[in-house]
């Protein structure tokens, strides 16, 4: 793993993240305990200066501490008074540590009691074969150049596959740890660059702008009901896009309140008509260019 080549560990230590989640990282609810307790373990390895991996001689496993994603200092801390080995290490790439731990535990199910999902996971060839279109002709200008991309809302992965095959690697997101767990023990979505979030607590872990392009595959549905929801997932999530914005959608009127929205926030945007017969998903799509 990721983790064990940045803390110069070999390939059979278990490393465990003190964390369930990335919105657990703010809140740190079980890293406070384990700060509580660092006395208890027998060697330490601190990661710049706000991580620190911790060894369990007992349990002979590691467990990995951060506060870089809170308000609060615990870690930074406790590192302070420690005399412990160190590592330097990337923003970016602790972070993609971090998200393939919490990927490899989800899949293995060490969140779960147990699994209510079975069968596999159904990746509609039909729709595959309209997004890939679909975004040759929109996206052609962010496809195979290196362009960074976010894709919220990413499910079990058909839009993600979609992006892979047409030469990007994108990072995947979504709120449902079922459909991601799905999604990474089918293959579709990479543990290395997919994580469970809710898309509002974004700009915690990503800076303004911080990619090329944000994309989301079926918005919604949206009603009066619950636009003040997905009015913040929207506005939270484009605030990460620098130049380019696409979301689709099953009805026009959704796309008209998403155009409404970021117009209002700068955003120049047009509305395609990608309405079939014989397809349910994205016939409407949402393109935003920053003006």
């Amino acid at each position: 793993m990721l983790i064990n080549r940045m803390l110069h560990l070999g390939e059979d230590e278990c490393v465990f993240l003190a964390e369930e989640s990335l919105e657990d990282l703010i809140w740190l609810p079980v890293t406070r305990n384990i700060v509580a307790e660092a006395g208890s373990f027998d060697r330490a390895i601190a990661v710049n200066d706000r991580s620190l991996a911790l060894h369990s001689e007992p349990q002979d496993l590691w467990i990995l501490l951060t506060d870089l994603y809170s308000e609060s200092r615990p870690v930074m801390e406790l590192i302070k008074g420690m005399d412990c080995e160190r590592v330097d290490a990337d923003e970016d790439e602790l972070f993609q540590a971090i998200v393939e731990c919490l990927s490899v535990s989800l899949m293995e199910g060490i969140f779960c009691d147990g699994c209510a999902e079975s069968g596999t996971v159904h990746h509609p060839a039909d729709r595959i074969s309209r997004l890939e279109s679909m975004l040759k002709e929109l996206l052609e200008d962010l496809l195979d150049d290196g362009s960074r991309l976010l894709e919220v809302g990413c499910g079990s992965g058909t839009g993600t596959m979609v992006l892979r095959k047409l030469g990007t690697d994108p990072w995947a997101m979504d709120v449902d740890r079922c459909e991601v767990c799905q999604g990474l023990r089918a293959g579709a979505l990479d543990p290395f660059r997919t994580f469970v979030l809710d898309a509002r607590l974004l700009p915690r872990f990503f800076s303004t702008e911080s990619f090329d392009a944000v994309i989301g595959f079926m918005v919604g549905l949206i009603d009066d009901s619950n636009w003040h929801i997905w009015r913040d997932i929207i506005v939270k999530s484009s605030s990460l896009a620098r130049s380019t914005l696409l979301y689709t959608v099953y009805s026009k009127r959704e796309a008209e309140r998403i155009a409404d929205l970021l117009g209002g926030l700068g955003w120049k945007g047009s509305l395609i008509d990608n309405s079939s017969s014989i397809a349910v998903y994205d016939q409407w799509v949402y393109l935003g260019r920053r003006s």
